[in-house]
Order: structure tokens, then C-alpha cells, then sequence
């Protein structure tokens, strides 16, 4: 189905919008941040993969639509006409597959052509935003991946992922150079007492109060982040991504990490709460064939974004593996208590990303970390939850500061 044509005069309208998101729900996240709860959809479109539009077609703000190809995209474009193209990240597109490189740097010089303003997120909070692509073998942009985790692990494993970060570099110095003249949207910003972040020449900060829960910060997070269920049917939350996955089963082996992941529903069965976990397919297959058969439907693997924000903001907990997740900013302008049990994949495999996301995404706090191979018990988490929401309230006054949407797109759309 294809978009129909927009006729009205600059003059007399509101500026028109167009996503184009790629496979991972952390960008479609936050496509939803910039547009929940505002007035915005009337005039926006979004464009999404296959998989991520037969589970979200219907339930999203704003005309949606498929895409699997650069020719889908040029035609949503000449016809819709859209004068904020938002990439959704212009980095790591051509990662998925859909696009390729020479097709997104093709599709930018074409809407800078037509005049239109292009927008990147930015999932890396800068690193990647002045690599040049001439230097992307050099071995100090390749330190940029030099963790510790890599040391410590046997040599097959450092080999293969040393040849796989240098790969990923590559295309990430392309990428930056291709979008180096568009805006990069943040939904969060450094601590005001900070000395700021440099992450290019041309950005943009916003902060959507929709996202906040009945307005404000004051809801009770024992009980009212959980009102949809009863105090007997409470649910604990799992987020566990497949990049993830296979770095704790690289650690760990997979018998093994099953065997935590196991442990884990037992203990929160035994807590009086239902265990929700969203895990990949063959992590979920596995742990079904283990747990009590009331729990199976509770084990997931895939599921709309509307679903999945009832689950996470209904919790009375989530447990994370990456500190890097998008969901996680949901839970912490909510004040609801999550914990990790693991930095994750980015945070452990780019050098500078843990300090980025504590100082930009967290603002100088982390979340409570737990040792995975601990058993969790309700009274120690509740411990831990009593001071999380004094801690978010902080960031949430000082997120309060930034520009909520519609004040970007009239920024943008006057330049």
C-alpha cells in the first residue's frame, strides 16, 4: 500500500515528517520517544523493515509503512514529500543489510538536493561521529575496541573479534563521513554540572514529558507501576537481546548460561512473582524445556512495541544484560527500579561507551548491578529499590530542561 501524495502549501501547514528505521527495536524506541503522546502524527510517516511492520503495522502514531529496499524508500519519499527525513541510525543502517552503504550516501545527497533536512540518532552518543574513514585501520581507532573482556579471553575468540570490530570500524568511519553534515538527535544530554561531551558540529536535545507517567515522577513504584495486575500476579521482567546472548554463552558456554537464565525463574517463582522473559528464539526454546508448564507463556521471543512497553512499565522489576539498552530509559523517568547484571555487548566491546553512558544517558548514576550468579530474593531487591526513585528524580528535573519535540521540528524546519 502506497502513501498518499501531501499537497497542501509550506505556508499553511505543519512540517512533514518521515522515519526510516532499520531492524532493531531500539530505534523504533526511539522514533516512539520523539513522537508519543504529541501532535506530530498527523503528519508522519514511518518506514519499517519487514519484521519489525508485521508486528507493529497497526499500533504506532503516524502513517506506517514497509520497506525492503532503497527503491521503497525513494518512492515513500516522492511521494510524500517530507521536508524532516529522520534516520534511524544513518550508522548502523547499512549494518542491517536492507541498505547498503553507496544506497544511504545515494539517499542522503538526494534529500539534501530536494532541501531536506536530514536527522540521525546516534545509539553511539558520539564516538563514531568523527572517524574518518582514512584512518579506520589505524591502531589507535582500533582501540577504540580494545576492552578488557578481550584479553581474557581464549585467542580464537580475540582473533575473530578483533577482525570483527576492524570490519564494523570500516563501516562505521563510512557512515560518519556519509552523515557528517546531518543533525544528530539525543533524547538525553550530559549532567548540567558537567564539562559537555563533544559529539559533532550540528545536534539537537529534546525530552517528550508524555513519556512520564500520568504527567509527573510521583507514582509509587511498589504498587503503582503495577496496576494493571494484581498484587499476586506481579511480574519480574527479563531483557535479554541476542548480541547479548551470545556473549554471555561465550563466557559462559550455553548448558551453562541456560542453567543461570533457569535459576533465575526458579527464584523469582519461589519469590511469589511471575518470571516474564524476552530472550532470542534459541534461548527461549531451550529454557521452555525446562521450566514448569503455567510458566511457558511467559517465555517470549518477539512481540510488538505496545506489548512490550505494558510489560516493562507494569514490572515490578526488570533485569537487564546491557546497560546500553533503550528500554531502560522508560524505567528510569518512571522511577522504576531495574538492576543489571551485566555492562553488555557495547559497553564492554567499545572502550569509551561505559563512560559515555554514564555521564550522558545516566547522568553520573548506574543502575544497582547484581551478580547473576546470586539468587535473587525480594526483600534484598526492595533494599536496593528504596533509594532508586530520589536518584531518577534528579535526572528527571534536569531532563525537564530540554525542548520537547515540537519545539525541534520548528528549530529544524526554520533553518
Amino acid at each position: 500500500m502506497k502513501p498518499e501524495p501531501m499537497t497542501s502549501s509550506p505556508e499553511t501547514r505543519s512540517p512533514r515528517l518521515l522515519f526510516i528505521l532499520n531492524n532493531d527495536y531500539g530505534e523504533l524506541g526511539l522514533a516512539m520517544y520523539f513522537l508519543q503522546g504529541r501532535n506530530l502524527a498527523s503528519t508522519t510517516t514511518l518506514l519499517l523493515p519487514p519484521r519489525l511492520y508485521s508486528k507493529n503495522k497497526d499500533t504506532l502514531p503516524g502513517k506506517t509503512y514497509s520497506y525492503d529496499s532503497i527503491d521503497d524508500i525513494l518512492c515513500t519519499v516522492d511521494e510524500t514529500e517530507p521536508d524532516i527525513v529522520f534516520l534511524f541510525s544513518g550508522y548502523i543502517l547499512p549494518l542491517h543489510q536492507i541498505i547498503s552503504l553507496e544506497e544511504t550516501e545515494a539517499l542522503v545527497q538526494l534529500l539534501s538536493d530536494r532541501n531536506c533536512k536530514v536527522v540521525t540518532s546516534d545509539p553511539f552518543f558520539g564516538i563514531f561521529s568523527q572517524l574518518d574513514p582514512a584512518e579506520a585501520n589505524a591502531p589507535e581507532a582500533l582501540q577504540l575496541f580494545e576492552t578488557e573482556i578481550i584479553k581474557d579471553q581464549p585467542w580464537p575468540y580475540r582473533l575473530s573479534t578483533t577482525f570483527g570490530n576492524m570490519r564494523i570500524l570500516k563501516q562505521f568511519a563510512r557512515a560518519s563521513h556519509i552523515i557528517r553534515n546531518t543533525t544528530h538527535l539525543y533524547y538525553t544530554r550530559t549532567h548540567p554540572d558537567d564539562e559537555p561531551i563533544e559529539v559533532g558540529t550540528d545536534n539537537v536535545t529534546f525530552f517528550n514529558p508524555s513519556l512520564v507517567r500520568d504527567g509527573d515522577t510521583s507514582a509509587d513504584t511498589t504498587s503503582g507501576n503495577a496496576a494493571s495486575e494484581s498484587a499476586d500476579d506481579r511480574h519480574w521482567l527479563f531483557i535479554l537481546g541476542s548480541v547479548d546472548y551470545d556473549l554471555q554463552t561465550s563466557f559462559y558456554g550455553e548448558e551453562r548460561f541456560i542453567d543461570i537464565l533457569q535459576k533465575k525463574l526458579e527464584q523469582t517463582l519461589q519469590a511469589g512473582r511471575r518470571p516474564v522473559f524476552l530472550a532470542p528464539d534459541e534461548c527461549v526454546q531451550k529454557l521452555r524445556s525446562r521450566a514448569p508448564v503455567h510458566a511457558r507463556k511467559d517465555l517470549l521471543t518477539f512481540c510488538a512495541y505496545e506489548d512490550f512497553n505494558a510489560r516493562l512499565l507494569n514490572a515490578e522489576y526488570v533485569f537487564y544484560w546491557n546497560l546500553a539498552s533503550y528500554s531502560t530509559f522508560l524505567r528510569v523517568i518512571n522511577g522504576l527500579p531495574m538492576f543489571m547484571f551485566d555492562e553488555g555487548h557495547l559497553a564492554r566491546h567499545v572502550k569509551p561507551m561505559h563512560e559515555r553512558m554514564v555521564r550522558w544517558y545516566y547522568q553520573n548514576w548506574t543502575p544497582p548491578s547484581l551478580n547473576q550468579h546470586e539468587a535473587l530474593d525480594a526483600d534484598a531487591l526492595e533494599d536496593l529499590a528504596s533509594t532508586y526513585k530520589k536518584e531518577t528524580d534528579v535526572i528527571v528535573k534536569n531532563l525537564r530542561e530540554l525542548p520537547p519535540p515540537e519545539q525541534v521540528i520548528q528549530e529544524l524546519f526554520s533553518r
